[in-house]
Parts: structure tokens; C-alpha cells; sequence
């Protein structure tokens, strides 16, 4: 026969008037029953205890944040002072230091591709950047950080100013949207409150978007749509940025379908001052789109492929409007990329219709403007500039060796430019030709002669060098090309140094020809004629330079 037996243990039990519980003998309980609080005598100090008193004992009603008031910086690093002596550092609760700081998982989001996280996003940079009792303040510019994971969003997500969100890279921060006719990431102005982005008709200097911060992220679509968007947005980094997009060669190019649009709400408050470092855009009609005078904007290491064009400038104004707050009076300005790769852009990497002062540095073009072909098939300009004033300065092109140097494309392959229009241009590629020897006059190598009517000038930096005899020349080729008549002319300023009968032995000339069939003479040909020994072998290094304008380009 089984025996139950319930025993009741009872310990001392009362309220707690504020003042702690009484004190208790040697491992005596003590249950507050107001504030749910449980305690243990301590025992006397003979028996042991470092103080006479009462112990609290944790349980479920504590607030663990609230009693952890120990947390100390490298507090066993006897060298380090947090305070004012060593025996008096700087105690922080833990509730503090885990605060320091914001994920987006402390607002519901888990980075799980079945959730949508369009509102909960909205809100948790709501609460940050636009919250009443912190908003504007320094306090309120903490950094949200993203953590790895895939954020699918359905509707825009809107940036106000001082916003930074920090994801762990790209690639590894994904924000995604599978729904059409979404402007993914918005600027809005400082007047925006929670839950309502402000009207882009009140923004002033004062609010306008600025001092944003976007890092580590991918921003994806599987739909033509805008990734970023910057309304009036000043002052502001974009780092590890990828944009990534369904558009592949052979799709028509849209207007609705960009990487990065700017634009500016007047000629006083504009985008400028932004950096982009370190991003990627892949898979969009445009990379980057503005028709407004942005300026000052710089975009450095990034990396720009599988694209309908690049740079687009005042593409799609039909005019300026020189009103004083239109805002569109010179078109996108003083703007800058450099040390970026552009690859399988279809059409051009930058089309400046309207714009001046901009400039391409330091860039790696490849397989640009040929449609998706080979370079050799080359249907447009690398670089296209329909207005006076922009430069490329130390820029390299694949397609020069291949058209300009690469006889078995000569008969056929007209020298489609890599800069069409109106510009001054330095490249950066050294060319060696290395088997000049005595001949004739004689092709050695081609320049871009322009279909467009266009009047310029190449400066060929150039030293031959005799392998077997004394002969050394240095200095500049000039051809002079008149845009109406296709002629050209050939001046050379040299200094040499080797056997005088060996000074003049090697001229340059040049022609033009059409290589199209079009009965446009597109192609220019510079020519080497050598009367050195029959046994020399005389190398050519060069490099170039090139002014260019276009007699009906758009101007002032």
C-alpha cells in the first residue's frame, strides 16, 4: 500500500515597508509578499559571514538589467583608469551597456525571408532619427546596425536625415523587394515625423536630408526599380553599397529602372557633397541618373558592369531652364569618379548631355559600348559628351590596343572613339610598338577621327629608340584634324641625342580614311616612315593626349 505523505515548509513572510525585510537568523527565508522580493539571513560574523544582514535571492520577478550595475570596462586591467583611481571605476548597468548598441532584431526584425520587414524597418528608423524627445538632438544619431540576413521589403523605406545604417557587408545584409514600382531606399526631409515622410515641397537647407550613412548592405531587386533614390540629399556616405538589379544585355533600357537617382527640389537646395566608396551596381538600365545640378558628388573604388549605360547627365531634359530656383540651369556639375571599373556596359559609361566640370579619373573601361559584342564590334563611345567642359584624365581603355594597334581589324573595323564629343582627355596607357624597321611610309597604328563634325588635336608623347645604333629621340607629335574637311595636319617638336645622319631617319604622317563604307571618314591612320640601316630595329613608346570639340555642340 503506498503512502503520500505533503509536508508544508513555511519561512517568514510579510510586506516589505521600504526598508527591507527584518533581519534574519543564520539561512532564514524571508518572502515579501508586495514586491515578490526573497531574501536569506547572512549568519553572524562568527560563524562566518563577511556582514551581518540579508542576502536577495533572485527569482523571476527580478530585473536582472537593473541589479547587473557592475559592468567595468577591462575592469582586471589593473593600468586602466575608467575613473578617477583605480579603486573607483566607472560602474555601468548592463541594461546601459547593451544599449550602446541597436540592432534591428530589438525591433521585431529577424532577417528571415518570411517576414516582411517593410514596417517594422520603417519603424525602428522612425523611433531613432525622428522620435519627439530625441529628435534633432546629437543623442538621437546613434547607428542602427542590420545583422546578417535576408530583409524582404514591399514598399519604400524612407531615410531622413542623420539616419546610419550599418549592415555586416554586402552580401551578407540583403534588403530585397520582389515588388514592382518600388523606390527601395528614399531620402525625406527633417520635417518627416513618425510614420509620415515629409513633403519634398517644404524642405530647406535647414531640413534637407544630410549626414546619412549607409554601409555593408546589398540592396536587391528581382523587378526594374530604383535602389536609391536621394532627394535633396547632401553631405552624406554611402560605403559597401551593392545594388544589384534583372536587367541583362539586350533589354530595352527605362527611365524607372536605376541604380542611383539625384535630384534636387531647387537651385538652392541640391544634392551635393556625397561620397560613394567601395559600391557596386549591377543589372540596371542606368547605374546613376540625375537631371538636375547636383555637384561635388565623388564616387571612388566602385565598381559598375552589366548595365545599359553608366553615367546619365541631363539625358532627358530637352533644355535648361535658367530660372534662378529651377534647379536645372547647368545640369550635373564638378562631379567625380575615380579608380572605378566599368564592364559590359552596352551603351556608353557616361553620357554627359548637360553638365560641365565633371570628371572621369583613374577608371578601367572594358567591353563598353559594344552592344555585348566584342570590343572590336564596338557600337558606341566609352564615354559620350555632348557638353564643352569635362574631362578624363588618365583613363584606360581595352578597346585602344585592339583598334588602334591590331592590324587584322584595320580593313574593316572602323575606330569607333572612346570619347565621343567634346572634351579634353589624357590616357593613361603606355604603347609600345616594337618592330619598327626601315620601310616605307606605313601604318603603325590608329586614331578615333569622330563621325560627329569634330576639329582636334592628338598630342603623341613618344621616344624611339634605335636597338643597334645611337639614336635617340624624344618629343610630342601634333595632328591637327579640321572637323569640316576631315584633313589633317602633322607637326613634331623632338630633341635627339645619337648619330646626326640618324635624326631625321624616322616621319610621321597621317591620314584619314572611311573604314565603315558609310562615306564618313571616321578613321585616322598615323603613318612611320623609316630610313634607318636595313638591319636596325627601332621601338616606339607613346602615349596620348587629346582635345576635342564638337562644332554644334551644346553650349552656354
Amino acid at each position: 500500500m503506498a503512502v503520500v505523505q505533503i509536508s508544508r515548509i513555511q519561512i517568514r513572510r510579510g510586506q516589505d515597508s521600504g526598508s527591507g525585510v527584518p533581519q534574519l537568523a543564520s539561512g532564514e527565508f524571508g518572502w515579501a509578499v508586495n514586491t515578490q522580493d526573497l531574501y536569506i539571513g547572512n549568519g553572524s560574523v562568527a560563524e562566518g559571514a563577511p556582514a551581518v544582514g540579508n542576502t536577495k535571492i533572485l527569482t523571476q520577478y527580478d530585473d536582472i538589467f537593473a541589479l547587473a550595475d557592475s559592468y567595468v570596462y577591462r575592469e582586471a586591467d589593473a593600468f586602466l583608469l575608467t575613473g578617477g583611481t583605480v579603486d573607483s571605476p566607472t560602474r555601468r548597468s548592463l541594461q546601459a551597456r547593451l544599449d550602446d548598441r541597436v540592432s534591428v532584431r530589438s525591433f521585431g526584425l529577424t532577417g528571415q525571408t518570411s517576414q516582411i520587414a517593410t514596417t517594422l524597418l520603417q519603424a525602428a528608423i522612425d523611433q531613432l532619427y525622428l522620435n519627439d524627445a530625441l529628435k534633432g538632438t546629437v543623442r538621437s544619431r546613434v547607428v542602427l546596425h542590420l545583422e546578417p540576413g535576408e530583409y524582404i521589403i514591399d514598399g519604400p523605406i524612407y531615410i531622413p536625415p542623420y539616419t546610419t545604417l550599418v549592415g555586416a557587408g554586402s552580401d551578407k545584409t540583403i534588403i530585397r523587394t520582389l515588388t514592382a514600382n518600388v523606390d527601395m531606399f528614399t531620402t525625406v526631409n527633417g520635417d518627416s515625423v513618425v510614420g509620415t515622410p515629409a513633403n519634398d515641397a517644404s524642405t530647406t537647407t535647414l531640413t534637407q536630408p544630410t549626414n546619412i550613412r549607409l554601409e555593408g548592405i546589398t540592396l536587391a531587386t528581382t523587378v526594374p526599380n530604383k535602389a536609391l533614390v536621394l532627394k535633396n540629399c547632401k553631405d552624406s556616405v554611402f560605403k559597401d553599397v551593392k545594388m544589384t538589379g534583372p536587367w541583362v544585355s539586350g533589354n530595352a533600357e527605362a527611365i524607372t529602372d536605376v541604380a542611383i537617382e539625384m535630384s534636387s527640389i531647387s537651385g538652392v537646395v541640391e544634392t551635393k557633397n556625397n561620397v560613394f566608396d567601395s559600391c557596386t551596381v549591377n543589372g540596371f538600365s542606368y547605374a546613376i541618373m540625375s537631371e538636375w545640378d547636383i555637384h561635388n558628388n565623388v564616387w571612388n573604388n566602385c565598381n559598375f558592369y552589366n548595365l545599359a549605360y553608366g553615367y546619365a547627365f541631363g539625358t532627358q531634359l530637352i533644355s535648361l531652364d535658367i530660372s534662378d530656383s529651377s534647379g536645372k540651369q547647368t545640369g550635373p556639375y564638378n562631379n567625380r569618379w575615380t579608380n572605378c571599373r566599368f564592364d559590359d556596359i552596352n551603351k556608353n559609361a557616361a553620357w554627359i548631355k548637360y553638365g560641365k566640370g565633371n570628371t572621369s579619373a583613374n577608371n578601367f573601361y572594358t567591353k563598353v559600348g559594344t552592344s555585348g559584342g566584342p570590343e572590336q564590334d564596338a557600337t558606341h563611345a566609352v564615354m559620350r559628351f555632348d557638353t564643352p567642359g569635362n574631362v578624363s584624365n588618365d583613363d584606360y581603355f581595352t578597346r585602344t590596343s585592339i583598334l588602334s594597334y591590331t592590324p587584322g581589324y584595320w580593313p574593316t573595323k572602323p575606330y569607333v572613339p572612346e570619347i565621343q564629343g567634346t572634351v579634353t582627355a589624357v590616357f593613361s596607357e603606355l604603347h609600345v610598338l616594337n618592330t619598327i624597321t626601315r620601310s616605307a611610309s606605313t601604318t603603325r597604328f590608329r586614331l578615333p577621327g569622330e563621325e560627329d563634325i569634330a576639329s582636334q588635336q592628338f598630342d603623341i608623347e613618344y621616344i624611339l629608340t634605335s636597338r643597334n645604333y645611337s639614336a635617340v629621340r624624344s618629343g610630342t607629335v601634333t595632328l591637327t584634324v579640321n572637323g569640316m574637311d576631315k584633313t589633317v595636319t602633322v607637326s613634331d617638336a623632338y630633341d635627339y641625342i645619337g648619330v646626326t645622319a640618324y635624326e631625321d631617319a624616322i616621319q610621321f604622317s597621317a591620314t584619314v580614311s572611311d573604314v565603315g563604307a558609310d562615306a564618313v571618314l571616321e578613321t585616322i591612320n598615323v603613318l612611320l616612315e623609316s630610313n634607318m640601316p636595313n638591319d636596325d630595329l627601332t621601338q616606339l613608346e607613346f602615349k596620348i593626349r587629346n582635345r576635342k570639340t564638337i562644332i554644334d555642340a551644346i553650349g552656354e
